[in-house]
Formats: structure tokens, C-alpha cells, sequence
């Protein structure tokens, strides 16, 4: 999982300033690496490193990355499995002389995959490109730049979300719109799937080199997105509000108090409130300066993390029956944790509501979650998963409930259900 853009503006503007603010607004994609590069002339300029942006990027960037053209990637983190050339932050080749930069977002399956080759495709013809794309298999965003063009590729189901927009004397290609928007800058579209997007001498090309069934990852509406951002024409604010409307739908339940888990069950629950009547209180505080638990990849950092990551309001908890929305429970352990500070600041009933399905299957593909082992549902019963996060009543959104939330069924939920769109092939390498 990782968060990629790239800009190219007419000749002599910077564009660091601008990948700098999109990378900032991708923050939440990725929090182990980050880095800029940039293409000034026929040199290339490299920046990154192990940490978060403002860890990286602590002077002036237009001043240390200079150039009208470059690429940005912030990246959650790395599996041995998928090791291929990782981590996959901006890449820097030359090919017959000519310097060209790449970055990606997301997983290809294909055995003899290369990302030098990938490279070497798209610094040649439009359609040696193509040819190249329509042979890969996997969840990928890309975004390649060379001193004559910038472009943009979005896998053929559509798992990972690319955007391209208008920003101040040029454009930007993104993995979300919020991106865009920090920019200052104007959405054009997402790209389709199975869609490139050429930028060449100010002029935008949109070519469909392939074409799949519509299979976006039903997480990123969940979980990996800002709720400030659009995919596919879809608010993700708007659908994770509808997802809390539906959970009371599905599920009503007697609370005094509904709450959400800090800060991706705060929309759900805010949802929630407003289908049922019950008031919506704050009931935690979290520390702003801890990152997303779900993404540190090391298992000991997430708990540490998780004890001083959240801390209740005895005030608003003390005597009362509590409806926790969250979006979803991957491992499990902030959501322990959670609802035993709850009960310990004084609340009688904690009835936990999950705007998702149970999480039942490891995913390779467009998230990483390698081990289906590490779910907290892996093969375990409602009950059975109630019991182990003490939970005094716990439901899950269906997946009927979630889809009609998105507007869309056209989702990859193999999360939930096993079910990945990817040929029988390449599920040996999942």
C-alpha cells in the first residue's frame, strides 16, 4: 500500500512545492518511506528515505529539488514475498541516454515482473507500452516520467485508484483526489480501468489498453482513502456516513451514547447517530502525533503504539451504554484495547458495530496483509470473535450493506469472502 504522484509544469516553475503537498495529503497511504525526485535537464535529483515527510523534506524543497518535473511516493512498508525491487519509491533509469524516472503503487504477479523493464516499455513507443501493460496481472498504479512526457496507468480491474488533475501551469497524477485538491489544483478524472493517461506538450491522451471487469478495492472505500477524497465519482465521506446509517438499519440497538473509534469509525458513527437518535459523543482523545496502527508493519511498534495512541473521557463514558463504531477489525488489538479502556473509564455496556464485514482472508493483492493467520476472525465465529474482544454484543456490516453503501457491487471482496479477481493462474502467487 503506498501513495504515489507526480507533476510536470511548463518550463522553469518547481514542481517539489507541489509533490511535496501531495505527498502530505498521502500521508495516510504509507508512513515507513517517503521520497521526491525530480528531472532537471538531463539530471536526475533523488530524495528519500525511511520515515514520514516532514521527517525527509525538512528545508525548502524547490530549493534542494529543483526542475518543472517529478515524481513523490510514500509507502507503508515491505513483505519478503513481494520483494521484488522494493521498496518501490521513485526509481531512476537511463535508457540510450535518456534519463527517466517510475514509481508504483500496489502488487504485479507476473513471475519474470521487472520494474527496469517496466521502465524501459514506456520510455519507448505508445505502443510497445501498451503491449507491455496488457500482459501484466496485479493491482497497480503507476506514474512514469521522462524529460518529453509524464503519464499515468491504472491497473486493468481498477484495484488502485489514480487520479490526474490541473494545477498551476501544469498537471498532476495522483493516487487520490485529495491529493489534488492540497495542490491547490482541479480534478480532471480518475482513470478508468485498464486506463493511460499520456501528458505531452500540455496535451492529456486518455488510452483504454484493456479491459476487465470493474473490481475496485472494497477497502480503500473503507479504510485506506481520505474522507476527503473521490473514487470513481463516489465521496468516501458520503459512503462510510451511509455505511453507519445502514449498521443501525441492520442492527438496532439500546445505547445512551454512540462513539466512534479514532478517526476512521468517526463518520460511521456519526452515521450511525443520525439513523438512530442516539446522541454522538466524543469519548476518546487520540494523539495526532501516532500514526495509522493498521499500517506499521511490525507487530510489537503497533502495540506500543496503540497504549499511547488513545485515551478515554471518563466524564462522557462514567454509567453509560455505548455503541463503538469502527470500520473495520483487522488484527484486533486496538480494538481490544479500546473497549477495555472503555469499561475501565466507567462504561456498563460496550457494543462494538463494524461498518465492514469480518476480515476472514489474507490479501496480497492490493493491500498487505500477508498472513490470514494474524486476523483476529481467521476462522473464528461471531461469538467466538465477540468473546476474544470482549465486546458485549458485536455485528458486522453486511456485504450486501457495504456495496449499496458505495453506490457499486463492482468491488473485489476478497477480503471477506476469498474471492480474488485474478485468474486461478496467479493465485499461487498471492
Amino acid at each position: 500500500m503506498s501513495g504515489i504522484v507526480g507533476v510536470t509544469r511548463q518550463k522553469d516553475v518547481p514542481a517539489a512545492g507541489l509533490l511535496l503537498y501531495g505527498l502530505y495529503a498521502l500521508q495516510h497511504r504509507g508512513q515507513i518511506n517517503a521520497g521526491i525526485a525530480t528531472l532537471v535537464g538531463k539530471e536526475l535529483v533523488v530524495k528519500k528515505g525511511t520515515g514520514q515527510v516532514n521527517e525527509i523534506f525538512r528545508e525548502e524543497p524547490n530549493a534542494s529539488l529543483p526542475g518543472s518535473r517529478g515524481v513523490g511516493h510514500v509507502k507503508y512498508g515491505n513483505y519478503e514475498k513481494y520483494d521484488l525491487e522494493q521498496p518501490l519509491l521513485p526509481k531512476e533509469y537511463e535508457f540510450k541516454g535518456q534519463k527517466c524516472l517510475i514509481t508504483v503503487d500496489g502488487n504485479i504477479l507476473n513471475e519474470d515482473f521487472s520494474l527496469k523493464e517496466m521502465a524501459e516499455s514506456l520510455i519507448g513507443s505508445r505502443d510497445k507500452a501498451i503491449d507491455y501493460f496488457k500482459r501484466q496481472k496485479g493491482a497497480y498504479g503507476v506514474i512514469y516520467l521522462d524529460k518529453q512526457k509524464m503519464l499515468g496507468i491504472r491497473d486493468p480491474w481498477g484495484l488502485k485508484p489514480l487520479c490526474v488533475g490541473w494545477v498551476d501551469q501544469g498537471y498532476m497524477i495522483a493516487s487520490e483526489t485529495c491529493a489534488i485538491d492540497s495542490a491547490g489544483g482541479e480534478l480532471i478524472r480518475m482513470l478508468e480501468p485498464g486506463e493511460m493517461v499520456v501528458i505531452k506538450d500540455n496535451n492529456l491522451e486518455f488510452i483504454k489498453y484493456a479491459s476487465k471487469a470493474k473490481k475496485s478495492c472494497l477497502f480503500e472505500m473503507i479504510y485506506v482513502a481520505r474522507p476527503d477524497s473521490y473514487i470513481d465519482g463516489v465521496s468516501i465521506y458520503k459512503a462510510r456516513n451511509r455505511m453507519g446509517k445502514r449498521l443501525y438499519y441492520e442492527k438496532p440497538t439500546e445505547a445512551d451514547i454512540v462513539m466512534g473509534a479514532p478517526d476512521s469509525g468517526l463518520i460511521a458513527a456519526i452515521g450511525y447517530a443520525e439513523a438512530s437518535g442516539i446522541p454522538y459523543k466524543d469519548g476518546i482523545i487520540k494523539n495526532r502525533y501516532i500514526g495509522r496502527t493498521f499500517i506499521d508493519p511490525n507487530d510489537t511498534e503497533r502495540v506500543k503504539d496503540i497504549f499511547i495512541k488513545l485515551n478515554p473521557i471518563k466524564e462522557v463514558l462514567k454509567g453509560k451504554r455505548i455503541i463503538l463504531v469502527d470500520d473495520s477489525v483487522v488484527r484486533g488489538m486496538t480494538t481490544k484495547r479500546t473497549i477495555r479502556m472503555l469499561k475501565e473509564a466507567g462504561a456498563t455496556e460496550v457494543h462494538v458495530r463494524i461498518s465492514a464485514p469480518m476480515v476472514k482472508h489474507a490479501c496480497n493483492l492490493s493491500l498487505d496483509i500477508p498472513d490470514a493467520k494474524a486476523l483476529i476472525a481467521y476462522n473464528k465465529s461471531l461469538e467466538e470473535t465477540r468473546k476474544e474482544i470482549g465486546a458485549d454484543s458485536l455485528y458486522f456490516l453486511s456485504l450486501e450493506g457495504l456495496k449499496e453503501s458505495c453506490s457499486s457491487d463492482a468491488f473485489c471482496d476478497h477480503c471477506f469472502t476469498g474471492n480474488y479477481p485474478i485468474k486461478e493462474e496467479y493465485e499461487s502467487r498471492l
